[in-house]
């Protein structure tokens, strides 16, 4: 018998923010975030692309959507642009993002348990500013 957890998970996290604030839920969430990079891990990987390759298999697992990634020269920041993060209804800001800063914290611990990962990196993200399409995120990783 398979069990849908959409509606409490939507009403629980509906109730989080009423009760505890964005702020306290993306810090509450971006733990969440790393808690599950350390159960889902990736690889150690050489290459952009075999890291991107990597991140979209384990994405792919948690039925979380894809990311490509995509480097900012010129001001030293990684890209990570992610389509398909499912929603709980209309919870988040904007609309539909609850689970953005969970998402930011699971590619944040990734990056960080990769060989030769710089030491005070982050992910950041500008809920605001969409990457390329309706439902796309945009995150930088760096200092």
């Amino acid at each position: 018998m398979a069990i849908d957890f959409t509606l409490l998970l939507t009403e629980l996290a509906r109730e989080f923010d009423q009760q505890a604030g964005s702020d306290a839920r993306d810090n509450f969430l971006r733990k969440v975030g790393h808690r599950i990079a350390c159960r889902v891990t990736l690889p150690p990987c050489k290459t952009l692309l075999n890291l991107e390759l990597e991140m979209n298999v384990q994405l792919a697992t948690l039925g979380w959507g894809q990311t490509s990634l995509s480097l900012a020269e010129t001001q030293a920041r990684l890209r990570l642009t992610h389509d398909g993060l499912p929603s709980l209804g209309s919870t988040g800001t904007p609309p539909g993002s609850w689970l953005t800063a969970c998402l930011a914290g699971l590619y944040e611990q990734w990056l960080m348990d990769q060989p030769n990962a710089a030491e005070g990196c982050r992910i950041t993200w500008d809920p605001q500013t969409p990457a390329n399409s309706i439902g796309s995120l945009l995150f930088e990783y760096g200092q």
